[in-house]
């Protein structure tokens, strides 16, 4: 039901007028003449601008004494917003009122949908939460109940191999001193084998 628009009479003193100062509508709406103990002449009158979206079935009304009259106010389709005065008077000009009258459109706002805010802060939710691939790689790690071996290549110390390189060397003069001796062929081939021999123990050693 739209709001009405009260409006006293004859309330202090004869034909005296208490009302709003100002009145927002956003529909047509009554206007309550509420009279006192003498019967009043009431004209009401909408201003130019008021009178493009509203409108009243009749300006002059007779309201008796300890009664109430209803006085319709109309609004049709037009621009929003609109803002115009209403004017009320009693006794045929003895008193004059003013209200002034804003037209607006409905508030949209009554059919939004209230959001909990707690919907809104993810951080208070109750969700589960998403663990971290790198903690669980770490943890992965830690269940492993082994070290890995070092892939690190450990090379041999010159130290460590030092005794068979010396006995290549004499085995290598032993054989020269006897191809000398013997000026033979058999023993040359033999001398070669025994230095690819040698030749082949150093490289594997170094390796």
């Amino acid at each position: 039901m739209p709001e009405s628009l009260p409006v006293r009479l004859n309330s202090s003193g004869l034909h005296d007028i208490e009302t709003s100062a100002s009145f927002e509508a956003t529909e047509s709406f009554p206007i309550l003449l509420h009279n006192g103990d003498a019967p009043v002449h009431v004209h009401l009158h909408l201003d130019d601008a008021l009178s493009q979206v509203a409108s009243i079935p009749a300006n002059n009304h007779f309201v008796d004494a300890d009664s109430t009259r209803q006085v319709s106010v109309e609004i049709a389709d037009g621009p929003r917003p609109v803002e115009g005065q209403l004017k009320i008077v009693t006794g045929h000009g003895a008193e004059t009122d003013y209200v002034s009258i804003s037209v607006v459109e409905p508030d949209e706002r009554a059919d939004a949908v209230d959001v909990d805010a707690s919907l809104a802060d993810p951080a208070s939710g109750t969700g589960p939460e998403i663990e971290d691939a790198d903690d669980d790689e770490d943890a992965d790690d830690e269940s492993v109940g082994f070290d890995l071996p070092d892939r690190s290549l450990r090379t041999p110390s010159f130290g460590e191999n030092a005794p068979v390189a010396v006995l290549g060397v004499l085995a290598l003069a032993v054989a020269a001193g006897s191809a000398t001796l013997s000026n033979s062929a058999v023993v040359l081939v033999g001398i070669l084998i025994l230095l690819g021999t040698v030749v082949a123990a150093g490289y594997m050693l170094v390796e």
